[in-house]
């Protein structure tokens, strides 16, 4: 029999006091104690990368892109980028 997956963070399992009551406060100063034990926890596994990848964060679909396919991606979000900058110029007649 297969072991069950622990979540990280399991959201239902306590409601959310009301917040600007004393409960709220002790409940929010638990959970970021919690999570920042999480965050900074040195003894936590963390996979193993290429030394060759060179990427600060996003998806693990960037890792599998061809050249081609961030060329394009590239060349659309510089036409976005001058599309955003020509909008906030004026036409003077």
């Amino acid at each position: 029999m297969a072991s069950k997956i622990k979540l990280t963070h399991h959201n239902k399992a306590k409601e959310r006091p009301p917040e600007g009551t004393p409960e709220f406060e002790a409940w929010l100063k638990k959970r970021s104690q919690e999570r920042a034990a999480f965050y900074f926890d040195e003894t936590r596994e963390v996979p193993e990368l290429d030394p060759d990848t060179r990427f600060l964060c996003g998806s693990w679909d960037f890792l599998n892109q061809t050249d081609e396919d961030r060329e394009s991606e590239d060349e659309s979000m510089e036409k976005a980028d001058e599309e955003r900058k020509r909008s906030k110029l004026k036409l003077l007649k």
